[in-house]
């Protein structure tokens, strides 16, 4: 018997498969370790034909260093982003202007801004008071560049203008004015401003809004151009009862022989003016229509002169001041234009606007003379009138009361420092203003942190609150008679 012992056959391994013993580690380290080696990367795609995740690496690795000076140098970089840009004035970045702007912002004490047409301008440039005092015993400066100007010329531009407006254009002589009236072709008002006659056959139309729609639709059939000139003329109001003595002063000559609503072209330091004796303040008062390169020089030039005046610059809301004491209705504020007006009852007449001096029924045809015929024999729908409020100081207040009841709404108010009353332009019902109504507004007054509910009695004017003789004076008085 052999001694040898029969072992079983035993599988071998393959010789290219390598057993390595792993090294020792913890439990934490190799759960960890193994956990790594499971998870695919936060950013590697799940595709079902990505590679096994335990298959080696065969790329060979990029070990060459990245040269970051190099990649510097090649950038290109735009200079510009690294240039400081120039500093506009902050009253400049975002606002409409006027030629004069940077000039009357110059003259402002209180930045007090407001919104006249779109144009930025000034509200109040040092205090009402003080402006309102050089206004009524002095003069006073502002800019009106943001009023709406149109020429009109051409062959027909006379036909055209007298069938347009309310009243007779034909006798309308060269270098006068004279307040005019458009409305629709069922009488209802479009628009109100100053006509300048120019020359043969060439007008100047001034209007507080933009009607130029309506000026080029009026104009089929005639041989007429119509353009609006508003951003190619500046404008400056000189307002006051030294108003002449400055023009005066300032080179003007022989401005105080200037009738009210005439014009004359002047020259002024080599500059030309064209200055007419208008305004809405109810006393004496120029108007001056320059070139907007030379705005800035006069507005200074001025100012120089008129230092040993009294004069001073003055804000938009000295102006609705003003024209609330003489009790001129503004468009967009005390009454709507035809087209403006959504409701046809918000639309008005002539006759309900107080505007019936501005109407010649007699007149040749015109658009909406018809209509307006028909309408002076009916009772008006509302009316707009002038209003004075017997109370020593100023006092704000919408609603006017007739009788226990709202009648109508004040649409401008102002505290007067002449006269020592509160005023305003106010739409009230017919029956309102009839002999014998009783009116009233409401106001509530602050004490402090206590307020005060006052009833303040109320009367409709027939005639402006005020209204200076110097306003109607032939020679203008200057400050050697004044």
């Amino acid at each position: 018997m052999s001694d040898e012992i029969d072992m079983p056959e035993t599988e071998e391994f393959p010789a290219e498969v390598e057993i390595e013993a792993a090294p020792m580690m913890s439990s934490d380290e190799g759960a960890d370790e193994i956990m790594a080696e499971e998870m695919p990367p936060a950013d590697a795609p799940l595709t079902e034909d990505a590679p096994d995740m335990a298959a080696p690496d065969t790329e060979t690795p990029n070990t060459e260093a990245l040269d970051l000076d190099a990649l510097e140098d090649a950038v290109q970089v735009d200079p510009s982003l690294f240039e400081r840009k120039p500093e506009a004035p902050p009253f400049s970045r975002y606002v409409l202007t006027t030629p004069l702007h940077l000039s009357v912002a110059a003259e402002s004490r209180t930045n007090l801004w407001t919104q006249w047409n779109g144009f930025t301008t000034p509200d109040i440039l040092t205090s009402v008071d003080d402006e309102y005092r050089a206004l009524r015993h002095a003069a006073a400066l502002s800019d009106i560049s943001p009023v709406v100007k149109y020429r009109i010329s051409g062959r027909d531009a006379a036909v055209y203008l007298d069938r347009l407006v309310a009243d007779n254009v034909l006798a309308l002589s060269i270098d006068e004015a004279m307040p005019v009236v458009f409305c629709e072709d069922q009488g209802y008002v479009v628009g109100d401003g100053h006509l300048f006659r120019l020359g043969e056959s060439e007008y100047r139309l001034v209007t507080e809004e933009t009607h130029l729609a309506w000026l080029l639709d009026s104009a089929l059939g005639f041989q007429v151009r119509v353009e609006d000139v508003s951003a190619t003329l500046a404008a400056m109001s000189l307002q006051g009862p030294l108003s002449a003595s400055v023009l005066a002063a300032a080179g003007f000559r022989e401005i105080e022989t200037l009738r009210p609503f005439a014009a004359r072209w002047f020259d002024v330091g080599g500059m030309p003016a064209y200055a007419s004796r208008t305004g809405d303040t109810g006393g004496l008062g120029y108007e001056l229509w320059i070139d907007p390169e030379d705005a800035p020089m006069f507005w200074v030039r001025l100012l120089d002169r008129g230092a040993p005046f009294g004069l001073a610059a003055t804000g938009f809301k000295l102006r609705e001041l003003a024209r609330v004491e003489a009790g001129i209705p503004r468009a967009g504020r005390d009454y709507l234009g035809a087209f403006a007006a959504v409701d046809p009852a918000d639309a008005s007449t002539p006759f309900e606007l107080g505007l019936a001096a501005l109407v010649d029924l007699d007149a040749a045809h015109f658009t909406g003379r018809d209509a307006l015929r028909r309408a002076k024999g009916r009772p008006p729908r509302h009316l707009v009138v002038s209003l004075a409020l017997g109370f020593p100081e100023a006092i704000e207040f919408g609603a006017v009361h007739c009788n226990g009841r709202i009648a109508g709404i004040a649409t401008s108010t102002a505290f007067s420092r002449s006269l020592g009353i509160n005023l305003a332009v106010a739409r009230l019902e017919p029956v309102s203003v009839a002999a014998g109504a009783v009116l009233n507004v409401e106001a509530e007054l602050r004490d402090g942190f206590s307020i005060r509910r006052v009833s303040v009695p109320a009367r409709v004017l027939t005639e402006p609150a005020l209204v200076l003789a110097s306003r109607h004076a032939v020679p203008a008085p200057l400050i050697s008679n004044y």
